[in-house]
């Protein structure tokens, strides 16, 4: 029985041609900063994101504590919304490593607002610079605890002005930002002309084998080079993996809209079972079932993997492993398990 995986788009395979044209006598040492294939990857994702230089990182955790290192200093405070991977995932990172104060919001949207931003700002003893000072929002799109929602362009840039008032930065978390754009059909560079700061994540659904970027102006890049050498993450022979994400990154547009399209698919199926526990608005599809464990041994029983994402929440995620045809046997699987009465 071939599995149907739909736990992550960081479980897409390497295929042979992903290896093809690729010149080996390119692949040096980027520490010696010798390596060409990291060279023009970095280039290549500036001036995607119209930003002035890129980094590569071996991981997106690392991107963004590596990001949050150079935008501030120990005892400031970050404003983030609690299920944004900071947070939800990073707050002992963020914490250890940066000594940043987490002033985490609970929204009623999933989306992180000015107002949302100035009652974390106001809630707190302001009134002596021997206080915490507010210097980062930390944003992330698409937002994987809120079912791969977007954040809003009209938002982005909202929070932009009031950076600039507060004088804080403004950092995007963007490991799936290539989704939003697609999904939105706008530039990259677009939609990140207001962000000071972000991370994309070429594990996720460029379907790249490993490794992230951190894309910024060019005095914040050379801070993180050194933040990153620091964490340990400056890699010798790194190009092969450059070489591979640039080979995955020339039609990443049309892959990701395919992920989406079955999304969407996978979402009519979902809802004549159950209730969608957010919107579709990407490759991730979020379902609520009384039993998140039960549902997704059930599903493994018919080969199909899925998470439990909460006690109550099943995640799937399409991604350039799923096909049509995998979605219409998804379909057929749901069909037979609600006909034995096995949905729990």
């Amino acid at each position: 029985m071939k599995l149907i995986d739909l736990r992550s788009d960081t479980l897409t395979k390497l295929k042979p041609e992903d290896l093809l044209d690729i010149n080996y006598d390119y692949i040096g040492d980027d520490c010696y900063d010798e390596d060409r294939y990291v060279k023009m990857l970095e280039f290549k994702i500036a001036d995607l994101f119209g930003k002035e230089s890129a980094l590569f990182m071996p991981s997106g955790t690392m991107s963004n504590q590596v990001a949050l290192r150079v935008l501030s200093k120990p005892g400031e405070e970050l404003i983030t919304e609690v299920g944004y991977h900071v947070c939800f995932f990073e707050s002992s990172q963020t914490a250890a490593l940066n000594g940043l104060v987490i002033n985490n919001v609970h929204t009623k949207s999933g989306i992180l607002t000015t107002s949302d931003v100035l009652n974390a700002f106001n809630n707190k003893a302001r009134w002596s610079n021997l206080y915490a000072t507010p210097k980062i929002i930390s944003i992330e799109s698409s937002i994987s605890t809120y079912g791969g929602m977007i954040f809003p362009l009209d938002e982005i840039s909202q929070l932009r002005m009031l950076c600039d008032e507060r004088k804080m930065s403004l950092f995007l978390d963007g490991a799936r930002v290539l989704n939003a754009c697609v999904s939105l059909g706008i530039s990259p560079k677009k939609y990140t002309e207001h962000i000071d700061m972000l991370n994309l994540c070429l594990s996720k659904g460029v379907g790249s084998p490993f490794g992230s970027m951190l894309i910024g102006r060019q005095d914040e890049i050379d801070k993180a080079k050194k933040i990153r050498k620091w964490y340990g993450g400056a890699l010798h022979q790194s190009g092969l993996m450059a070489a591979i994400a640039l080979n995955k990154l020339k039609n990443y547009s049309s892959r990701l809209e395919r992920d989406h399209i079955n999304a969407k698919s996978l979402e009519l199926i979902c809802t004549k079972y159950f209730q969608l526990a957010y919107p579709v608005e990407t490759n991730i599809v979020m379902i609520k079932s009384h039993n998140a464990d039960a549902l997704v041994n059930k599903l493994k029983e018919y080969g199909v993997l899925a998470t439990a994402w909460t006690a109550n929440t099943v995640r799937f995620v399409t991604s350039s492993n799923i096909n049509h045809e995998m979605i219409n046997q998804i379909k057929s699987i749901f069909e037979t398990i609600d006909k034995h009465k096995g949905f729990l």
